[in-house]
């Protein structure tokens, strides 16, 4: 393998979404193109890691080695100390940004030139690369978003920095350049102008305590606008077609070989979300073979999309 495409991955989980898809990680370890797979977690995760035998493979890492939970929780509280007004900040809120920022702060800790952050509700349906055919230059994988919340908080964070493609980088997963990441961390806290030291801090007091509980920042949009901004030629764009609302069509406790299969030949991966369940009327439509015989995963997509009034749409240019 050439050097520059070893590295692994980070996967931030919670005990109960690991135990929730665990049947299915698997194919994690056998599609990612990766040394290893490393889960990110607390001490329910790694005995979870080490009970499923997975192998040398597999690994993890504790959390608060990377960046301590209650830090990052206790800068919220202050935050949002005005709209508690002596309330209790639930952990959640904070959780949300708290694994965007064990994926940027893992940069300093990785010893690779890269590392690959991936969702964990996502499963890879087929093998793939993360490299174009040169071997050196990696891919940006491209799908259909936009939230204006993410631009607004990183135009404060960096001024001057906007939307710089049609597309979204949010993806459900990235490749991160340790280097270009560092960069990025290094001018976000070289703006004095937002309160805070750390890059967490100033993208917390940036989001402002209004919008911190509305989910109001993307480590994905951020870290590809920067790199757009500032290496334009450090990547090369793919667009990348996964199910995204996976867990509406498929139970991922039978989900079957077949399944990832017929779904392979459209889609990169499919996402299980928490909450997500099979309606009634799509029982037995998506994983049933003889509909899989006569149309493609796109296609039935496609013909289930047309119903849909909000949500994410995957869309084929």
């Amino acid at each position: 393998m050439n050097i520059i495409q070893s590295y692994d991955a980070i996967i931030v989980v919670t005990a109960a979404d690991y135990a929730r898809l665990q049947r299915n990680y698997i194919r994690l370890l056998s599609n990612m193109p990766c040394r290893r797979v490393l889960f990110v977690g607390n001490e329910e995760v790694h005995s979870l890691v080490t009970a499923s035998g997975a192998g040398d493979r597999a690994g993890f890492l504790d959390e608060n080695n990377i960046l301590p939970f209650q830090r990052v929780h206790e800068v919220m509280k202050h935050a949002l100390k005005d709209i508690l007004n002596g309330r209790e900040l639930p952990r959640g809120v904070t959780g949300w940004y708290y694994q965007q920022f064990l994926k940027m702060q893992y940069c300093f800790m990785c010893q690779d030139a890269y590392y690959l952050v991936w969702d964990g509700d996502t499963i890879p349906c087929k093998p793939f690369s993360m490299f174009g055919k040169d071997g050196n230059t990696p891919y940006f994988d491209l799908k259909q978003e936009y939230h204006e919340e993410y631009f607004r908080v990183m135009s404060k964070l960096i001024p001057g920095m906007g939307k710089s493609i049609s597309k979204s980088f949010i993806s459900e997963h990235m490749l991160m350049n340790c280097s270009i990441m560092k960069e990025l961390v290094t001018e976000i806290e070289s703006n004095h102008a937002v309160s805070g030291i750390s890059f967490w801090e100033k993208i917390i007091y940036a989001i402002g305590a209004d919008k911190l509980q509305s989910n109001s920042f993307s480590e994905f949009e951020t870290y590809g606008t920067y790199v757009v901004c500032r290496h334009p030629k450090a990547y090369s764009f793919r667009d990348w077609h996964s199910f995204r609302y996976g867990g509406l069509y498929f139970n991922p406790d039978t989900i079957a070989d077949r399944d990832f299969e017929w779904l392979g030949q459209d889609f990169y991966a499919i996402s299980f979300e928490k909450g997500h369940s099979i309606r009634e009327d799509h029982q037995n439509l998506f994983d049933n073979p003889k509909y899989q015989e006569k149309l493609t995963a796109r296609r039935m997509l496609e013909i289930a999309q047309e119903e849909a009034t909000d949500g994410y749409l995957e869309v084929w240019d």
